[in-house]
């Protein structure tokens, strides 16, 4: 009797098992189909590679982020890829992707893929990113897809190095010249990229190219027959690569903050970007009645107070991971600040405010912004930050480098968050270089591109140059947003980026734009201070 049971549960086992495999390798109604597999059987097999592909399921989901999603409603995993695809021998690598489900009853069969930024930002490591797309609009009848970028937090093997995690935090809160700043970075950088080499990882494979093949796939291995790109910042430059490989499987793409394959953005054109983000600021709130009474000499108050931290730098006391630390604020630390801000709409308001109250000796808002803005030491954790330099060396520092940066000065000499890539990318101990340049890519593909006033790092020019090679585009201009128009995914924007997803061959109706307002510039102290909590003086 025992033995017939046993019988019976492995013939069901062997019959659920070959569902499972039909399951996961058929993209159409993914979501309500492995509801149809026993939990017992699936986790008896999710842990196993399946026939003749190249994804292996996680049952429970490994990702401690996914947490923030219910299980029945998420699916993990990992998608194992050669490492250089040119190499038949080449050593295999594996990325972790999740499955956000939608709950609708009858959902759409083409899924959205969220490409992150970076290069090499982990998808699957951010809570906030499950808990978003878990109730996004974008995927109110459509399953949402997270894939890591190889090299990425959580690979395996990722392109990790602690010396670089631990200096990246050092360095910001010792009190250095810009130069000598950039100096300490790019050693650091250096080291880790040579050691990364000795370490077996062949570094000229991680590029969009690879990202792109990655991701189709992925997309073939779950036999989807096509689904849209939703990328931000840099992970639309790998979305417009996998348009360029996958001519069969993009439906359409949301490009956030595009980066363009003429642009340099993280060298030569740097400075300039920022300084461009920061005036439209200094414009914008001499623009607002409100703004421009409470700070009638903002540019110019900006520029005093660089030269005042120039001359005399200010120490904090900030919030570390083990307990409090000291940081020398200093004049580039302080646009370094300014630069994060540009990438949120809920921190760009209070820019004047901040220049205008750090300048008058209080140091309140400085110190909550230095808390909570990247890079907040508090806020460290470990990172591949190696794949960061490594695609960007690899995609960016091709024959055309380097490349003149501009004769025209900017408001704010040389800096720029990334003004030591060049000497990173150059250095005789690597190998990069030797690139061609990338060409433009020419599609019909359906594609809204989305473009913030105020973003320091992709100005709108580089949508521009994008758009131009596209024969079925939108472009759209955020007037109140900076870098990432869709992070806060409850504006216009989003509701425009969701009618184009459901309708993307038809005109975008964009009418909700003409009523967006300017930027709520904050000009109370007594307002921001009693709102975030801070005391008094």
């Amino acid at each position: 009797m025992k033995e017939m049971k046993i019988f019976k549960f492995l013939k069901i086992a062997l019959k659920c098992s070959r569902k499972l495999s039909l399951i996961l390798t058929t993209g159409k109604n993914f979501h309500k189909k492995i509801k149809a597999v026993p939990p017992l059987i699936l986790m008896l097999f999710a842990a196993q590679p399946l026939e003749a592909s190249n994804i292996e399921l996680k049952s429970p989901c490994p990702f401690p982020a996914g947490q923030e999603v219910p299980l029945d409603r998420l699916v993990c995993g990992y998608l194992h890829v050669p490492e250089n695809r040119e190499v038949p021998t080449s050593s295999l690598i594996s990325l972790p992707f999740a499955i956000i489900k939608t709950e609708a009853r009858e959902p759409a069969h083409d899924p959205v893929v969220f490409l992150t930024g970076g290069p090499g930002a982990s998808a699957t490591s951010s809570p906030h990113t499950f808990q978003l797309f878990a109730r996004h609009a974008f995927g109110a009848n459509r399953d949402i897809i997270l894939l890591t970028q190889r090299g990425g937090f959580m690979t395996e093997p990722a392109l990790t190095c602690h010396e670089l995690s631990e200096a990246r935090v050092s360095i910001y809160l010792e009190d250095h010249t810009l130069k000598e700043r950039d100096n300490a970075i790019t050693e650091v950088a250096i080291n880790c990229l040579v050691q990364l080499q000795e370490s077996g990882r062949d570094l000229q494979s991680y590029n969009a190219a690879s990202n792109a093949q990655d991701l189709k796939d992925l997309r073939q291995a779950l036999q989807i027959e096509e689904w849209n790109l939703l990328g931000v910042s840099y992970g639309t430059y790998i979305a417009l690569e996998a348009a360029r490989i996958d001519t069969v499987g993009i439906r359409s793409m949301i490009l956030d903050s595009p980066v363009s394959m003429e642009s340099d953005l993280f060298m030569s054109e740097a400075q300039k970007n920022f300084s461009d983000g920061m005036k439209r600021v200094v414009n914008a709130c001499h623009s607002t009645l409100s703004c421009k009474q409470r700070f009638p000499k903002l540019g110019e108050g900006l520029q005093s107070l660089i030269r005042s931290l120039k001359e005399k730098p200010i120490t904090l006391t900030l919030d570390g991971k083990d307990g409090a630390v000291e940081m020398v604020v200093n004049w580039h630390d302080f646009l370094n600040l300014t630069h994060w801000m540009l990438y949120n709409a809920k921190s760009l308001p209070l820019i004047p405010l901040l220049i205008e109250a750090t300048y008058s000796g209080d140091y309140r808002l400085l110190t909550h912004l230095m808390n909570t803005v990247f890079p907040a030491p508090k806020n460290a954790t470990e990172s591949a930050a190696g794949t960061f330099f490594a695609v960007v060396c690899q995609d960016q520092f091709t024959e055309r480098n380097p490349i003149p940066k501009p004769t025209e000065p900017t408001d704010f000499g040389d800096f720029a968050i990334t003004s030591f890539m060049e000497d990173i990318c150059e250095s005789p101990r690597l190998n990069y270089g030797t690139q061609p340049i990338p060409e433009p890519l020419k599609t019909d593909v359906p594609t809204l591109l989305l473009s913030g006033n105020f973003d320091p790092m992709t100005p709108s020019r580089y949508a521009e140059d994008i758009a131009k090679n596209l024969s079925h585009s939108t472009l759209i201009h955020i007037q109140n947003y900076g870098h990432s128009t869709l992070s806060g995914y409850t504006e216009c924007q989003t509701d425009v980026a969701a009618m184009f997803l459901d309708s993307p061959d038809e005109k975008v109706n964009s009418s909700c734009l003409s009523v967006i307002p300017d930027v709520d510039f904050q000009t109370s102290r007594e307002a921001v201070y009693a709102k975030l909590g801070l005391q008094p003086c």
